[in-house]
């Protein structure tokens, strides 16, 4: 896939992006046929010689610039023959987009050494992945094909272009890619690699990623699996072979997306391409945490699909029973703080940071920006959307009095935490059943509220204080339906509440301990375990008592 889309720094009115073009080849997840051996190749890269640099043939490709995607024959000759690959170039292309220097660094990053070390893109990703199929032509070499993909990109315009693919039309011969699926065949084990508008440094991490989509079909067609976990396995091809994934800087402009099932989105849009930073850092991630190179390889092998063939990887490889959800915060978490030695280790990656990746445009922040800057009071922010396993951040600034509140509506899981790097704390605040959260003022560092969810959340965020004057004394929200918070000016001491029904039973005391002087909030999540109806309720903080009552409503 193209990997690293490489987020191409055009001007800022046509940025540009590489896409994998796999997931667009014609009925790619319906393919479950494999290769008969009673049909015979017959095409013209059949031959018993083997190629000479010079060769020029016609291959099969893919034009998608039309509406409906049609095969096509292009003249490419051969200009590399290495011990584990050929490399043809599309005639038309040939000192126009691609030049003899441009083969000679591909079939060395192919052949010879990745950023990771010695040993080329075909060793690294099969030491990982597993062996290459060879089912249909006998002949152990990749064909690679650098041709300029039709696509109907248009450089004035900008937006998604094809960076490669990987077809399984190949792993049949002619006549079955013609009988069974109504396409056109190689007869070779083969990738496509674009020249226009990729250019030649491109070739190498695109090559790492469609290399694995080449090993997947080994295993099993692509009708066996989830499309993005397709597209994250060959996202580790990249993380393996050392090559940075630039679509990670889509990713930060796009404030982050799912790592989960991203491949749902619009098809081009940003977000779209920043899935497959999400997939990069979401697999590397794993890697690091749950097994290395054993959970990669054991991933293209698990009886279960999407998050189930996940959880089996990391249980066979590391013996414990995964907690999807539970990890899925934890990276969350690590997309923003970024910092491997913080903490456990668990919140940020070993071989690389995330702000690394912040080059072109960097915002407010280098890595994810923050969503706002809290830095005087009173503040709102309302009508932000939170999508699956996406996160808004606040930056709290100093002098601020009351309390950082945030409610969230919808059927997604609100999570909320305060990071402070200063002081190498990460706090995690109660959203209850009703998916709101206060957070006392002042407070140091950033508020982070993360959706933890499939479903989506919108949110609404304000700051500062809900009392016009020193004494006052509030609560909130009414009516309840998750955590009930009380704010007031604490003259210092303890603070301690009791619950009674309507009808004057007693139902339980918390002691919140003591509080210092000044602007207070402290948050009731017993209400959360309360049923409906109305109750009253008898606050002592230090010398002061307040009574009321509020209503739960479920």
């Amino acid at each position: 896939m193209v990997l690293l889309l490489l987020a191409i720094a055009l001007p800022a009115a046509n940025p540009s992006w590489g896409i994998d073009g796999t997931p667009l080849v014609p009925r790619i997840m319906e393919i479950d046929r494999r290769h008969d051996p009673s049909f015979r190749p017959s095409g013209p890269l059949l031959t018993d010689s083997g190629h000479e640099i010079g060769d020029t043939i016609n291959f099969w490709s893919i034009d998608h610039s039309t509406e409906y995607p049609v095969f096509y024959l292009t003249a490419a000759t051969c200009r590399f023959i290495g011990e584990q690959t050929y490399i043809f170039v599309e005639d038309t292309q040939w000192d126009v987009h691609y030049d003899q220097y441009d083969v000679d660094v591909f079939a060395a990053a192919l052949e010879d050494s990745t950023p990771s070390g010695p040993g080329g893109i075909v060793e690294t990703d099969i030491d990982v992945f597993g062996q290459l199929p060879d089912a249909i032509d006998g002949d152990p070499k990749i064909y690679f094909l650098v041709l300029d993909i039709r696509d109907g990109f248009d450089p004035e315009e900008g937006g998604a272009y094809i960076a490669g693919f990987f077809s399984p039309y190949n792993q049949f011969t002619e006549t079955e890619a013609y009988l069974y699926y109504g396409g056109h065949s190689n007869e070779v084990e083969m990738l496509y690699i674009d020249c226009f508008p990729s250019n030649a440094d491109d070739a190498s991490f695109t090559a790492s990623h469609e290399l694995v989509h080449l090993i997947q079909w080994g295993v099993e067609p692509f009708s066996s699996e989830e499309l993005w976990v397709i597209e994250n396995q060959a996202q580790s091809g990249v993380y393996v072979c050392g090559y940075p994934a630039f679509q990670v800087e889509t990713f930060l402009e796009a404030g982050g997306v799912t790592p989960i099932k991203w491949t749902n989105l619009p098809w081009g849009s940003i977000e779209y391409v920043a899935g497959y930073g999400a997939g990069f850092l979401f697999f590397s991630y794993l890697y690091e945490n749950y097994g290395g190179t054993d959970f990669l390889y054991r991933s293209l092998r698990t009886s279960e699909r999407g998050i189930g063939g996940v959880e089996q990887a990391i249980h066979d490889v590391t013996g414990i029973d995964p907690d999807m959800n539970g990890i899925l915060l934890d990276w969350m978490l690590a997309c923003w703080i970024d910092d491997h030695d913080f903490g456990d280790g668990k919140y940020g990656w070993e071989a690389f940071r995330i702000a690394d990746y912040d080059t072109v445009n960097s915002g407010n922040r280098q890595g994810l920006d923050y969503t706002g800057q809290v830095l005087n009071d009173p503040y709102t922010d309302y009508g932000e959307h939170m999508s699956s396993y996406q996160g808004k951040y606040y930056e709290l600034g100093s002098g601020l009095t009351g309390s950082f509140r945030a409610t969230a509506s919808g059927l997604g899981d609100l999570h909320a935490y305060v990071f402070d790097p200063e002081g190498g704390k990460l706090e995690v605040f109660d959203t209850g059943a009703a998916n709101d959260v206060a957070v006392p003022l002042p407070a140091l560092g950033t508020v982070l509220l993360l959706c933890r969810s499939f479903a989506g959340l919108d949110l609404d965020v304000s700051s500062g204080s809900v009392t016009d004057s020193m004494g006052e004394f509030t609560f909130y929200p009414q009516p309840c339906t998750g955590t009930l918070y009380f704010q007031f000016y604490s003259n210092a001491g303890d603070a301690v509440l009791s619950i009674f029904t309507l009808s004057g039973e007693y139902v339980e005391s918390v002691n919140f301990g003591y509080t210092a002087y000044g602007e207070t909030t402290l948050a009731y999540t017993g209400a959360s375990n309360l049923a409906s109806g109305t109750y009253f309720f008898r606050f002592s903080f230090g010398n002061t008592i307040e009574t009321g009552s509020f209503t739960v409503v479920r």
